[in-house]
Formats: C-alpha cells, structure tokens, sequence
C-alpha cells in the first residue's frame, strides 16, 4: 500500500512563479487584499498605479470645473482642458501660483473637495512608499532548479540557496515540505503537508550559499513522488527559510517552490567553491545555477 495516497481523480494546484498561489471563490469579503497587494507588488507597477490615479483624478476635476461654465476659473481659455488640468494640478498640490482663481460657488467647491483629497492623497502615497521601503526582506536566493543524484552512496535531492547581501544572516534555517493533494476513499479531496528532513537545516551564520540536501531512502516520501513522474503530478515541495538579519536587525523570511518539473534527475550542481594559490576559497556564484548529468557527487559546491 502506498504510504502517500494518491487519488485516481484529477486534481489540479493552480501555481504561478513563485508559486503555490491558489484562487479563491465563495468568499464574501477578503480583507486588505488590495493593501497587501500595494505592499508586495514591483516598484514598478506601484508607480505606475500612483501616476495613473494621479492623473486620473486630475482629468476628472478639470472636466468637473469645465462643467461649471465659461468664467469659472479666472485666466483660462473657454472649453480649454488643458487649462482647467493645470489649474486642478496647482490645486492638487496646494501650488496656488495666484493666475487662475475660482469664481463662484460650485468652483470653490470643487477646489475645498480637491485641496482635502490632494493632501489625504499625498499621505497615503508617502505611507505606502515608507512601507515598502521599510520592509524587512531576507535577500535571499533559491536554485531554480533542484537535482536528484548520489552523496555518500545515498540518493540525495538537492537545492541551492544563497545570501544575496554582504551582511550576515544569523540563526537560519531551512525547512522542506511536501504539499499535495490527496483524495480518500470517501471521496474527500484535502491537502497534506509533509516536513521532508534535511542532513542540515540550521546554520549559525549564513554569508555566502548553502546546499540542503535530504536523502531519499525508503522512508522518504519524496521517492515515491519521484519514482511515479508524470502519473501523480499533483504536488509540490515548498522551502521556507528564516533568519535574524544583522544589518536590518529584524527577522527575515524567504520561500520558494518546487514543482516536479523544476527537479532534475541524476544530476548534480557545478561546483562553485576553488581553491586559490594562496589557498584561500573563491565563490563563484555564476555557477550558481548550473548543474551537469551525473551518478555521483564529487562536490556539493557548500561554503559559509
């Protein structure tokens, strides 16, 4: 009997890069979706969304002082936009240059609507760039790919990981999991994780790379997955690292994921660690990457 059953339906894990991203339905309200999103999106799609909505926002006040008539602002051509935009641009950011005034009630409406937006506005943008800034991140680096190939004797699955920084990360660790999904005999669809052992998952200081390994024996039920390829494809393997960042004096956290696409069979990483005349050890992380077919391991390319 098989120690990790697996269903005979079509299960399926919806994973991007970076991956193990699951959609959601059926729920009523997720709460700061949208502020999470502004936290963890690129710089340059949150650029991007301060611009639009900026200039966004603008257009729709000069259209609102277009429709206050002929006169409304004082010094601007008759149905010309482009006035009225500069002049909710001067507003907007509390400019004020004096050449073009509003005249009348709706007018000055809109400047008192505008003025308070500009500024609540302005503070959100600061607050959410000082956020970004702000936030602690780990600056650490996963192989895209992971080998499968000996150590000792031992069938070994292999990743890679590397601190991107010159400061130290103090106390990491490493932790590998399997997570699939599953169907029982009652027809049950759920998802099981499964902490695989690695030879070592804690470091003192981690500096440079680290090789983590865990062996694949009887008892593994990575060997299993692997042994079956392409029949039980529902699964990945998800790498959580931690560690106290020196320079950010704060904790730090980093994780990736591994399909069964990503694992490379019978081979083995490209060494990344020489030896110099002098006797010193020289990193190579342009090797960091790359891994050659294999039976035996001559070198796990470890240094930290």
């Amino acid at each position: 009997m098989s120690n990790f059953p697996f269903g005979s339906r079509p299960t399926r894990i919806n994973v991007e890069d970076y991956r193990a991203t699951l959609t959601r339905s059926s729920l009523a309200r997720p709460e700061n979706d949208f502020y999470h999103w502004l936290l963890g999106t690129s710089w340059s799609k949150f650029l991007l969304l301060v611009i639009v909505v900026y200039l966004g926002t603008n257009l729709l006040f000069a259209i609102a002082y277009l429709a206050c008539g002929p006169g409304a602002i004082t010094n601007t051509q008759p149905g010309a936009l482009i006035d009225v935009f500069y002049f909710s641009v001067q507003t907007m950011a509390t400019i004020g240059y004096g050449q073009m005034t509003p005249v009348g009630h709706w007018p000055n409406s809109i400047v008192t609507f505008e003025a308070f937006f500009g500024i609540v506005y302005s503070a959100l943008t600061t607050g959410l760039a000082f956020a970004r800034f702000t936030r602690p991140t780990a600056g650490v680096h996963f192989s895209k790919v992971a080998v499968v190939g000996n150590h000792n004797g031992m069938k070994t699955f292999k990743f890679r990981v590397a601190n991107g920084r010159s400061s130290h990360i103090v106390e990491a660790q490493l932790r590998l999991w399997m997570i699939a999904e599953s169907i029982t005999s009652e027809g049950e669809r759920y998802r099981r994780s499964v902490e695989l052992p690695l030879h070592r998952s804690e470091s003192p200081v981690f500096s440079l790379t680290w090789t983590a390994m865990h062996t694949l024996d009887e008892s593994s039920l990575l060997t299993e997955c692997l042994s079956e390829g392409a029949k039980n494809p529902h699964w990945h393997l998800l790498v959580t690292f931690t560690g106290y960042h020196e320079s950010l004096a704060n904790q730090v956290y980093a994780r990736h994921v591994y399909l069964p696409k990503d694992i490379e069979q019978n081979a083995t990483f490209v060494d990344i660690v020489t030896v110099s005349p002098d006797g010193g050890r020289v990193i190579d992380l342009a090797n960091f990457e790359k891994w050659v077919p294999s039976s035996s391991d001559k070198s796990v390319g470890e240094y930290l």
